[in-house]
């Protein structure tokens, strides 16, 4: 926490600086690629500033439970900004247009739920309630990449789930991922993490032990 005033004034500046994550499914990170300060202008019936004030003071008493108190509250102040923003038409909410689209949204859900499963464009167009064209258009409208891109994305995130939290073979690993040739699966592995999945396996469990030294 950061206060900034000159020296004969109260402080007119308070910067409350970390980190958080919000994604949607495995997939989407909703503010990974943001360069730029989203900044907003809130009326006094908005009350950000009460809620902000009870943050500063609770970071400021150190009290147990204080993280989760400050987070409960900054949480509602990102959430109050995200809903200002999308209504003020700024451009880095582009990013949340996947949120009020029920209809990809449904079939992205589908896939992050099951991304092993035989899906297609033609079944997650289904899924969407929309054709096959227009499903292509809306969806790589909003991830700039289509849907068996952000699938195969998905798979191998799966995939490497699996190599790191189960014991199964590679074979079972490919086959959950949505893969019935274990070559073809190792093949986008390697290229989606630069390694084979059975290094991948061995130097995870490799670094856990490392840090348990």
């Amino acid at each position: 926490m950061l206060r900034i005033a000159t020296p004969t004034e109260q402080p007119e500046i308070i910067q409350i600086c970390g980190f958080f994550n919000a994604s949607f499914g495995q997939s989407v990170g909703l503010f990974r690629e943001l360069r730029e300060p989203v900044v907003e202008k809130f009326e006094p019936t908005d009350k950000i500033d009460l809620k902000l004030r009870e943050a500063v003071e609770e970071l400021c008493v150190q009290e147990i439970g204080m993280g989760a108190m400050t987070a409960s509250l900054l949480k509602q102040v990102i959430i109050a900004l995200v809903r200002r923003s999308m209504k003020s038409s700024r451009s880095w909410t582009d990013r949340f247009s996947i949120l009020a689209d029920r209809q990809i949204t449904r079939a992205f859900a589908d896939m992050v739920a099951r991304p092993g499963a035989a899906h297609t464009v033609q079944s997650l167009a289904h899924s969407a309630g929309l054709s096959r064209s227009a499903f292509m258009a809306k969806f790589s409208e909003i991830f700039g990449r289509s849907p068996m891109a952000i699938l195969r994305d998905l798979r191998m995130r799966q995939a490497a789930l699996d190599l790191t939290t189960t014991s199964a073979p590679i074979d079972v690993v490919a086959y959950n991922a949505g893969y019935e040739s274990r070559s073809s699966f190792v093949r986008a592995f390697r290229k989606a993490y630069n390694v084979d999945p059975s290094e991948y396996r061995l130097r995870v469990k490799n670094a856990g032990s490392d840090k348990g030294t």
